[in-house]
């Protein structure tokens, strides 16, 4: 009988500490998700919350045809009088510092006011120098600038030209051919950069179908096919990017010294 009795009060403190070891996890579980809620309830509150609260109360006050957007929300919402015509979600800088060779370039779309200073169709994308040093570095390549009438020897023995306002590369049997704007040109662990003048520094199809000038080279335009899936993120060099559906309805809806307000 004694025996019987102590497997029995064994039992029940196994069991009341089990208990009490399960209504602690629950409590646990209880105040993680509390908290988690509460993070949330507060990155929501900053999403929403103007970054720029002077710039966004004057774009309310504003009573014509405006675009407003939003960096936090990343959102454009076109607004006439009190109706929203669009509202759609856009790329906007990625808010980071670059430097090379000792130059220093500010990845972000700055709050302030600007306007529409006119439109584009088919726009093309003439390729600052940042983004030939942001694959030299990436890649740990040497960036060459190339110059007119540069002719440089590759270690294959073909070498590569600089004619007119084509960079081609001329081979062993003396053929030219010129390279297909926005191909990177990389050779003996070297990126060249091509003359600003020349076709190869020109990309189409990078902006997408349409642009819209807002000054200082801040654009808000559509995007390239391999871009689709970074709408709605903070990955752009400053310029506000469209979904190309989007910037297509936007396009036709405003018109050049349309108030853009970025906040």
């Amino acid at each position: 009988m004694k025996l019987r009795n102590h497997r029995f009060s064994l039992i029940l403190t196994v069991s009341l500490a089990a208990m009490s070891a399960s209504a602690l996890s629950a409590q646990a579980q209880l105040a993680e998700s509390t908290a988690r809620q509460s993070r949330d309830a507060a990155a929501a509150a900053v999403a929403t919350d103007p970054a720029n609260p002077a710039v966004y109360k004057a774009g309310r006050a504003f009573r014509g045809a405006k675009i407003m957007i939003s960096t936090n929300e990343r959102r454009l919402r076109l607004i006439v009088g009190s109706d929203t015509l669009l509202d759609a979600p856009v790329a906007i800088g990625m808010g980071t510092d670059f430097e090379y060779e000792g130059k220093m370039f500010r990845f972000e779309t700055p709050t302030g006011r600007r306007k529409v200073l006119g439109k584009a169709e088919n726009p093309i994308w003439t390729v600052p120098e940042w983004h030939y040093m942001e694959k030299a570095k990436a890649r740990d390549l040497q960036l060459v600038r190339l110059k007119a009438d540069d002719r440089i020897e590759l270690t294959d023995g073909s070498f590569l030209v600089v004619v007119d306002d084509q960079v081609g590369r001329i081979n062993q049997f003396g053929n030219f051919w010129a390279f297909t704007p926005g191909t990177e040109i990389v050779f003996d662990g070297k990126i060249f950069m091509p003359p600003m003048n020349t076709a190869q520094r020109r990309v189409p199809g990078a902006l997408g179908p349409y642009k819209l000038d807002m000054g200082e080279g801040y654009l808000i335009h559509g995007t390239h096919y391999y871009n689709t899936a970074s709408i709605g993120e903070a990955v752009s060099h400053g310029c506000v990017r469209l979904s190309n559906e989007d910037v297509d309805k936007l396009y036709w809806m405003v018109d050049a010294g349309t108030p853009v307000f970025i906040y």
